[in-house]
C-alpha cells in the first residue's frame, strides 16, 4: 500500500498501480491556514474559511475524484493531512460519502478527530504509537484504527545529498552508522507488530524516498543508493503477517 502524500501523480502512476495490485490511499494536495492540533484529543477544532476559499477547495477536490476514481487501485480518500487547511471537517466528510460512496475517507490524516469518514489515524515519529486511552466512552467505536506516518529514519549518505550546505534531517537524531539506522527500522517494525495484536490495522512508513532536505528515505534523492534492499525489506515485515499469539 501506498499513501500518495499531497500529491496527484499524472495517470500513468495510477495505471501501473492497477496493474501491480498496488493499493493507494490519496491524499487531496492541503494547504491554506489550520486550526490548533488538538489531534485525537476530544473536542476538535476547525480553521474558519471563507465561503470563496472552500468553494474553491471543493472544486479542487471534486476535480481530483472525478480524474482518479475509475482508477481501483484507489482504496481511500484523505482530504485533509493533519491540520494542514483542515476546515468544514464534517461537511467535506459528509459530502465525499455521496459523492464516491463506495470508497473509505480517511478524513484527517493525523489530524483533529472528527466523527466524520471511516478511519481515526494518528501520526507519530519515529517509532510508531497510538493514544489508545482517548478512546474512552466509544469514541473510536466503529473507525479503522492506523498510524498514517511513522518512522522517517534518516540516514545521510555522502554524494547522494541533494544539497549538503542545507540541514539534512530525519525524525529523532540521526543514528551514527548503517547498522544503527537499520536497528532503528526494525524495532519501529516489531513496534508496530505489537500495535496491530491491539487493533491497529494499517501503518504508513515514511517514506520511500529523499526529498531535498528530508532524508529519511529508503532510498536516497538520487535514487542510487537503497539503504534496506526490498529483499531483505521483505524478510522484515514477515513478522506483520504471522497470526497473533
Amino acid at each position: 500500500m501506498i499513501r500518495k502524500h499531497i500529491k496527484v501523480e499524472p495517470r500513468r502512476y495510477y495505471a501501473h498501480c492497477d496493474r501491480l495490485g498496488m493499493l493507494v490511499w490519496q491524499d487531496q494536495v492541503s494547504g491554506g491556514p489550520g486550526p490548533a492540533w488538538t489531534r485525537l484529543e476530544p473536542l476538535p477544532n476547525d480553521a474558519d474559511w471563507p465561503e470563496m476559499q472552500h468553494q474553491q477547495y471543493m472544486l479542487e477536490l471534486d476535480r481530483m475524484i472525478s480524474l482518479l476514481e475509475s482508477h481501483p487501485s484507489i482504496v481511500v480518500w484523505v482530504p485533509f493531512n493533519e491540520t494542514w487547511g483542515q476546515h468544514r471537517t464534517m461537511q467535506v466528510g459528509e459530502w465525499i460519502e455521496q459523492r464516491d460512496p463506495a470508497r473509505l475517507i480517511n478524513i484527517a490524516s493525523g489530524g483533529n478527530f472528527h466523527h466524520a469518514g471511516h478511519i481515526v489515524d494518528e501520526h507519530r515519529y519515529p517509532h510508531p504509537g497510538f493514544p489508545f486511552m482517548l478512546a474512552r466512552g466509544g469514541r473510536f467505536h466503529n473507525y479503522i484504527r492506523v498510524i498514517g506516518e511513522f518512522g522517517g529514519h534518516g540516514l545521510p549518505v555522502e554524494g547522494h545529498l541533494h544539497d549538503p550546505d542545507r540541514r539534512n534531517w530525519g525524525y529523532g537524531d540521526l543514528p551514527k552508522t548503517a547498522a544503527e539506522y537499520r536497528e532503528r527500522y526494525e524495532q519501529s517494525i516489531r513496534m508496530l507488530r505489537d500495535l496491530q495484536d491491539r487493533g491497529i490495522a494499517a501503518g504508513v512508513y515514511t517514506q520511500t524516498t529523499d526529498v531535498e532536505g528530508e532524508i529519511n528515505g529508503l532510498m536516497t534523492y538520487d535514487r542510487k543508493v537503497i539503504r534496506i534492499p526490498a529483499e531483505e525489506l521483505a524478510q522484515l515485515h514477515k513478522v506483520l503477517f504471522l497470526d497473533s499469539q
